[in-house]
């Protein structure tokens, strides 16, 4: 029994030693006074922030990285935020697109303007959605105080070996639409 144990107990260890820390996340910045993308790390993988993109400290564990873009005052600034909840976790993508959906509204009740893409071309699947209109943001359709009108939000999927990366970007429909090239490039760069 105790030699089943012991065996038992060193396959658990040896399995935690080569199970790697995926949920981790890092950014490199360029030097001070340097102008210039930053490295960042997600997941094991890599791709460039940047230099407009001010990053945060993730405000939950399931945020691997968090940036704010400043638009012309803080009520117009964007937020960029990197979701992993674990290897399988996070549902499927439909179901995404649904919830996402179902957080958007119009003022008549009109469906609401959305564009779904996917793409393979690159390292990862990726299916980015963009719904734009009135947006209450978060689980359970988020509080009264997270509704906010004139807002757009793009969400790429991107299906890794590791697990699955949701990355949003998301603010007021000017400035996402200011910074949703350099979005599409940090998503499709991903390595």
């Amino acid at each position: 029994m105790k030699r089943r144990r012991f065996f038992i107990l060193a396959a658990l260890v040896s399995a935690a030693a080569a199970t790697p820390m995926l949920a981790e996340a890092s950014v490199a910045r360029p030097a001070a006074g340097t102008p210039g993308d930053s490295v960042i790390a997600l997941l094991g993988y890599h791709t460039k922030a940047p230099a407009s993109w001010s990053a945060r400290p993730p405000a939950s564990s399931s945020r691997l990285a968090q940036f704010v873009i400043r638009g012309a005052d803080a009520s117009s600034d964007a937020e960029i935020v990197v979701f992993f909840f674990g290897a399988s976790q996070g549902g499927n993508v439909d179901a995404n697109l649904t919830r996402w959906r179902s957080q958007f509204s119009t003022p008549d009740g009109s469906p609401v303007p959305e564009t779904i893409a996917r793409d393979s071309s690159g390292a990862f699947p990726v299916t980015t959605a963009e719904f734009r209109g009135t947006y209450r943001r978060g689980v359970g359709a988020g509080s009264a105080d997270s509704v906010r009108t004139g807002q757009t939000l793009v969400a790429a999927i991107v299906e890794t070996p590791h697990g699955t990366l949701f990355i949003q970007l998301f603010g007021p429909t000017a400035t996402v639409a200011a910074h949703r090239a350099e979005f599409a490039k940090f998503v499709k760069e991903l390595k």
